[in-house]
């Protein structure tokens, strides 16, 4: 190999020529990686060269080539190669490149302890850490930690000496960052720990709790923005750990994080990060939460943060302790029971609805809309008492204020739309008054606050509409059709799509008395369909054929008719424009079409179900993101989880730790904590939730368009049947649904005699053999589905298939193998 040469060329990589690094990254990659002299080269680069830019890069390429070339190297060499990167990263490093460092070192200890190799390492570490150098504590601590990282359960024999070391460096009189590695090595043992065999080290962990908490806590009072992001990434590992590693200190701990949520004082992205711990408590540890009765307090303490708000709405970007307590108030009520979030919440909304200050009054409406989704059946049975606050509060002299009442009219509306519509005489002109009012008073497209009141007028009607029947919507007409309209030519795409959503909404209510008011409709929003040049414009194309397949429903066949073609081709060209919600758009739009046309919408079903069959079988790649070092730049700052964004801490991706839900349980002891269910949660994908979408679609198509859909039969049996073991059950229950959907178009196919099935054997007329087939192949993977399933909304599917199993099961062999199932489950 050419030495010269190559260093000649890792040194390009540093050039601000963007050209010169990319030619010579490629050659370094082509034509010197492939060999194991490239290994012991950068490993010389890391240990020697002046340059500490190129020492970093070294060790992280370093580190990416010691699995493939670390073996082939001369073995005479190695003891030298293992002492001086020891000795360098001893040495004074910055802390980058003796991270770096380390990783390496952890890399070639990986390879060579599993070998028999380098037996003194641990002992030279161990060494390192209780120095009286705190340079070299602050090396031995952090390469103690990924070794720990890396080795795993490797590392077991040592967790007994790791924890006495850890217990006192902890304690580091003059390095927070030993403390820092301390708790993060202490953190990887918890997660190898034996809890059940390994009782004192147990014991050992749980003693350091407080002190772990004493590190964050410096870290806080200190400002030291990234040694607290860290520790509270230590605490969410822990989080994820064994329940009992927490058990003894989480009421204080929990405690604890409130009191951070809740002091002014502190920094705010502490304080976020503070709420986001709390709210994986809530998730995750919710059995223990909930015995612990610590819901009230918690509500209570984040309706007061809301009232740090401000000005700002709900739908704003920027993460503040703020809207984490909102987020917090939402996972509180979904997931405990109303005597400890919503009634507590009740019983002193009054002193802010009714206080003099308008950043009270708004917390308060706030805090009791974002309760609605998830505490809906309590809300609906206190509706009469929460109607006519909401409603007074939506005339308060503050514009936020208003906003606010806005927003929780809307969050009522979506989740109780009918028990709402029935306030329609007071909500629709209320609603009315307000859009014109901030119609008038919006000087600009850059007055915001107007704006925002607009949309909410917009999105509150349209979630409220949704209550009403034909002939009560019918005689609103006339006020809101053309108020809509105008919002068209809006220079706002969020106003136009808010515009455009109520509209349909307004329509599918309406039905056939929407029909004056279609064609000039349709024309207004033509422009709409084709628009592709921006992700805005994209968006907005969504909502106007989700409208426009609203439309099509209300109208009917006939009206609708000569729009189908080109909203056809629009749809079809929708799915090649690399947005996915345009892909679901265009699935459902197909979906309306076939409840609307039937049987003469197939001329479109070959190129429909290639499509949606393409989707269904779509690969999916799960994305794994490392919060380490790669990703440094995200440690700490926000993402969007679940449709909510949070702050988080530097994830590595072990540490990515799942949960499902569990049932609550009333009157449950502090001990009885098993939330085993980490291990369940899956990502859910853009890729499955499309698929959600799709296999849905399948079923109101073969529903409506049942004999054009025989060829497609087999194929869609071969395609979903399999979605039903799928790991999103959004997927699953979609699939199970479509299934029993096949079956009943099938069915529905048959001769009447045959339809009108009497209970009894003999049957008195047997369904052909391809019903009978396929009767018993939904039948079996559904009960076996059914005794399996955890989670709870999945079976929400069977109900609406029970009326088809009791045929099927007498004339099929299936009813002794699952009866014990289908007894319990009707």
């Amino acid at each position: 190999m050419d030495t010269k040469r190559f260093v000649q060329l890792f040194g390009e990589i540093l050039a601000p020529d963007t050209a010169r690094v990319k030619a010579a990254t490629a050659t370094l990659k082509a034509d010197f990686y492939p060999h194991p002299q490239s290994l012991s080269l950068l490993l010389q680069i890391l240990v020697s060269d002046e340059s500490t830019s190129l020492r970093q890069l070294a060790a992280t390429q370093a580190r990416s080539l010691v699995s493939k070339h670390w073996k082939a190297l001369p073995e005479e060499q190695k003891p030298q190669i293992r002492q001086r990167l020891l000795q360098k990263s001893l040495s004074g490093e910055q802390q980058l490149v003796r991270h770096a460092s380390a990783r390496v070192i952890t890399a070639i200890a990986k390879i060579d302890l599993e070998s028999g190799q380098w037996p003194d390492l641990f002992s030279t570490l161990v060494q390192a850490a209780g120095s009286q150098t705190p340079m070299h504590r602050e090396v031995g601590t952090y390469i103690l930690f990924t070794t720990i990282e890396v080795m795993g359960e490797d590392m077991t024999e040592k967790v007994p000496q790791l924890l006495e070391l850890f217990s006192k460096t902890i304690n580091d009189p003059q390095s927070a960052e030993v403390k820092i590695n301390s708790m993060l090595a202490l953190s990887r043992i918890a997660i190898i720990l034996d809890t059940d065999e390994d009782v004192a080290s147990l014991n050992k962990i749980q003693d350091l709790i407080p002190q772990m908490v004493g590190v964050l806590k410096q870290a806080i009072d200190a400002g030291d923005e990234d040694r607290t992001t860290q520790s509270f990434e230590v605490f969410q590992t822990l989080l994820g750990c064994d329940s009992s590693v927490l058990n003894k200190h989480f009421k204080d701990l929990v405690q604890f994080m409130t009191n951070i949520a809740a002091d002014t004082d502190i920094d705010e992205d502490a304080r976020t990060q503070a709420l986001s711990y709390l709210m994986q408590c809530v998730r995750f540890r919710k059995l223990k939460i909930q015995g612990l009765r610590v819901g009230e307090q918690l509500t209570l303490k984040c309706l007061e943060i809301v009232t740090e708000m401000g000005d700002a709405g709900q739908e704003d970007e920027e993460i503040t302790t703020g809207r984490s307590a909102l987020a917090l108030i939402d996972v509180l009520a979904e997931s405990l029971p109303p005597s400890q979030v919503v009634v507590p919440l009740l019983h002193n909304l009054g002193t802010y609805v009714n206080s003099p200050d308008p950043d009270r009054r708004k917390a308060g409406i706030m805090a009791l809309g974002t309760c609605v989704e998830g505490a809906p059946d309590f809300i609906n049975t206190q509706l009469h008492e929460i109607f006519p606050l909401v409603l007074r509060l939506l005339e308060d002299s503050e514009d936020k204020v208003r906003r606010a009442a806005l927003d929780t009219i809307m969050r009522l509306a979506e989740d109780l739309a009918d028990d709402l519509g029935k306030e329609h005489e007071k909500l629709i002109p209320a609603l009315v008054k307000h859009l014109d009012m901030a119609i008038r008073q919006a000087s600009s497209s850059d007055d915001e606050q107007h704006m925002t009141t607009i949309k909410s007028c917009c999105n509150a009607m349209d979630a409220l509409v949704e209550g009403l029947d034909s002939d009560t919507i019918s005689k609103y007409l006339p006020e809101l059709v053309p108020r809509m309209s105008r919002l068209f030519a809006h220079p706002s795409f969020k106003i136009k799509a808010a515009a455009i959503g109520a509209l349909g909404a307004i329509a599918a209510s309406a039905e056939e008395a929407f029909a004056p008011y279609f064609e000039q409709t349709m024309n207004s929003l033509s422009d709409y369909v084709q628009i592709k040049d921006s992700e805005e414009e994209l968006d907005l194309r969504c909502t106007t054929c989700d409208a426009m397949g609203a439309m099509a429903e209300a109208v009917g066949a006939k009206p609708f008719q000569r729009y189908v073609r080109p909203l056809m081709e629009a749809t079809e060209e929708g799915l090649h424009l690399d947005h996915p919600k345009l892909r679901e758009t265009s699935f459902l739009f197909w979906g309306n079409m076939a409840k609307v046309y039937k049987d003469e919408f197939k001329p479109f079903l070959e190129g429909v179900v290639k499509a949606i069959f393409e989707s269904l079988e779509s690969e999916e790649s799960e994305l794994e993101v490392d919060l380490g070092e790669e990703a440094a730049d995200l440690a700490g700052k926000e993402v969007t989880i679940g449709g909510k964004k949070v702050k988080v801490a530097a994830f590595t991706e072990d540490e990515l730790v799942a949960a499902s839900d569990i049932e609550d349980l009333d009157g449950m002891e502090d001990g009885d904590d098993d939330d085993s269910d980490w291990d369940d949660l899956q990502a859910v994908t853009a890729v499955a939730q499309e698929k959600e979408i799709a296999v849905e679609v399948v079923g109101d198509i073969l529903t409506h368009v049942t004999r054009p859909y025989i060829p497609y039969i087999e194929k869609t049996v071969e395609i979903v049947l399999p979605l039903t073991e799928h790991s999103y059950e959004g997927v699953r229950r979609a699939a199970i649904g479509t299934l029993y959907r096949l079956y009943a178009a099938v069915w529905g196919l048959q001769p009447d005699e045959i339809q009108k099935w009497k209970p009894g054997l003999p049957l008195q007329q047997k369904p052909t053999d391809e019903v009978v087939k396929l009767g018993e192949i939904v039948t079996t993977s559904t009960l076996t589905i059914w005794s399996e399933e955890e989670d709870r909304y999945v079976p929400i599917a069977f109900p609406t298939v029970l009326r088809y199993i009791p045929h099927m099961m007498t004339y099929t062999s299936l009813y002794p193998a699952h009866s014990d199932i289908l007894t319990y489950g009707c």
